[in-house]
């Protein structure tokens, strides 16, 4: 079993190490948070006196112990009176500890994720403005996201929860939400190198994307085949842009981006395509 330190490290490399551009057709939101988010996303909030485990005080509390996955059950029995009560509290905190730690493959499964807009739903349990919905095998994960004051397009995540597809009210946090829409792709960025990645495409998105590639390689002279637009397509996505034809001439631009070995082996081997097309080859 994992320590509340362990869960709490882990989730921080997901969520604070990097930002995310979460793209749908009308709009992208900008996810950024900071590790005082994360004791409320591991249910810290319901353990304690008010806000004794949340924001900076929970972080601090769980890098220095001072409450563990021992000291949870303890802190239950002692605020929650009844036994029906500590069970249902018990059970949703199991629930996040257990769970938390997939935020990862939420981000970058291929398996269909959705955008769920809360707008002013007060009938909602989750007082979030979006969120963000992922099935995995029985498992279905919600990750509220909240608008930031500190920019437009800016947002922190603000709530976790894991639902079962046997439970009775499996759908209850985005079953009334007014609008839906399928992101198209999610882009990660690290925030100390600002160094870009796709580990998220749609197929109909990249199937755009792959009709804009050979556009481009057509307006350009350059002959294509299939090798050389998936080369492309995986440039794209490994640095988490859209390559034009001016950046693909320049090989020193390309080889420059490479922070390790295998950035640099996709160049490589793009550069052997494009530069046997130019040739004639």
């Amino acid at each position: 079993m994992r320590t509340l330190l362990q869960i709490f490290q882990d989730t921080k490399e997901v969520l604070c190490r990097y930002d995310y551009y979460i793209h749908t057709q009308k709009r992208i939101l900008h996810l950024t948070n900071s590790e005082i988010k994360i004791p409320h996303l591991m249910g810290m909030q319901y353990l304690g006196k008010p806000n004794q485990f949340t924001g900076d005080f929970g972080a601090y509390a769980i890098k220095k112990q001072h409450v563990t996955m021992e000291s949870v059950e303890r802190l239950v029995r002692k605020y929650y009176k009844t036994e029906e009560k500590q069970r249902r509290m018990l059970e949703m905190l199991r629930r996040k500890l257990d769970n938390i730690g997939e935020l990862g493959e939420m981000f970058s499964s291929y398996s269909k994720l959705y955008l769920y807009e809360k707008e002013k739903n007060k009938g909602s349990e989750f007082q979030s403005d979006y969120l963000l919905v992922h099935e995995t095998g029985k498992k279905i994960l919600h990750l509220g996201l909240v608008k930031s004051e500190r920019g437009k397009g800016l947002y922190h995540c603000n709530s976790f929860m894991t639902t079962y597809q046997n439970d009775r009210d499996r759908d209850s946090f985005y079953r009334d939400l007014p609008f839906r829409y399928e992101i198209t792709r999610i882009v990660r960025q690290n925030k100390e190198t600002k160094h870009k990645e796709v580990i998220y495409q749609s197929v109909e998105a990249e199937q755009r994307e792959q009709d804009g590639i050979e556009k481009m390689l057509a307006a350009a002279g350059i002959q294509t085949d299939e090798k050389l637009v998936k080369s492309i397509l995986r440039l794209n996505r490994k640095f988490g842009i859209y390559h034009t034809a001016d950046m693909l001439h320049d090989k020193e631009a390309l080889l420059g981006k490479c922070t390790d070995k295998r950035e640099k082996s996709l160049v490589t081997e793009f550069l052997a395509l494009w530069e046997g097309k130019e040739d004639g080859v």
